[in-house]
């Protein structure tokens, strides 16, 4: 991972952004390592470029990350939960990508730019995405929503978040 931090706007939010280091690349998707407004590793994320507004290379408050970062990682709790090394093996391919995600019954985040919807692939189509949503208080998932893909916006692989709720739902049922 470089050290280039950068502010990347969404379109249809010009309040808030992602900050984060582009790991890789291609002419559609950025793949993210996003960090948190405490200088860690939040989560590693697809950016789909046709949702991006404008980026930014040099500002203040990512001059205050970088020091934030420097810090946790003298520290030793930038990277806690080795997010950063969760990469995915074809995000370039969005259908496979996909695919895998389906396979592996991995958790996602997808960001549209109404909705954040958490849960598990259950359908890829040319137009679509079913995703089963994660009922968070009985931690289970639920019937799947269909959410078109032309308004994805962000796809979280993996994320501190989804990481805490998939090691509880694999332990839920072993406890006395």
């Amino acid at each position: 991972m470089t050290n280039k931090l950068l502010e990347i706007y969404l379109v249809d939010d010009d309040k808030s952004f992602i900050v984060g280091t582009i790991i890789a690349e291609n002419p559609n998707q950025l793949l993210i390592v996003a960090i948190d407004d405490n200088g860690q590793v939040d989560s590693v994320e697809i950016v789909f470029r046709s949702h991006i507004a404008k980026i930014v290379s040099d500002s203040r408050y990512l001059t205050f990350c970088q020091a934030m970062i420097k810090e946790n990682q003298t520290i030793g709790i930038f990277d806690a939960f080795k997010l950063a090394e969760q990469l995915p093996g074809s995000w370039q391919s969005l259908d496979q990508f996909l695919a895998e995600c389906q396979d592996e019954q991995r958790l996602i985040s997808v960001i549209t730019a109404p909705e954040i919807y958490t849960g598990r692939v259950s359908m890829v189509s040319q137009y679509q995405l079913g995703l089963q949503l994660m009922d968070f208080e009985s931690v289970s998932f639920g019937a799947p929503t269909l959410i078109d893909r032309a308004d994805i916006m962000v796809i979280d692989y993996v994320s501190r978040q989804n990481n805490y709720v998939t090691k509880y739902w694999k332990t839920k049922g072993r406890q006395n």
